[in-house]
């Protein structure tokens, strides 16, 4: 009876662990706002990866167009996102890692080379 229950245990534990770790990868699913409030982005997944694009533009001029595809191949690895993310006006991917600082803040972080700059994208509706 001890070795059933146990099993039970062990086997309800292990469900559990699953179920978070897949609720960590999607948090990221949803609409966000730039920084600077001009662009909002879609992250969803497709393939087991996620991508971004652009569904909104405060001034739809300049390289950035609505429909864009700005962030590819997002994936997730202990407890972040890493992907590359593409930047129109300099019309070029950076890499970049992703991590959720609150249910509705994204701190993403990009590098080139060995430089890197940290933003913050607030969720949106």
């Amino acid at each position: 009876m001890k070795r059933i229950s146990k099993s039970a245990f062990l086997t309800a534990g292990f469900l559990i662990l699953l179920s978070t770790a897949g609720y960590g990868q999607s948090e990221i699913i949803g609409k966000w706002l730039n920084p600077d409030g001009d662009r909002k982005i879609e992250i969803y997944e497709n393939k087991g990866s996620f991508f971004g694009k652009i569904i909104w533009l405060k001034n739809p001029s300049g390289k950035a167009q609505i429909g864009d595809i700005v962030l590819k191949d997002i994936t997730y690895k202990n407890d972040h996102w890493s992907g590359k993310a593409y930047m129109p006006a300099r019309d070029r991917d950076v890499d970049i890692s992703i991590s959720m600082k609150r249910a509705d803040e994204l701190e993403i972080t990009g590098k080139v080379g060995v430089m890197s700059q940290k933003k913050l994208w607030k969720r949106s509706k």
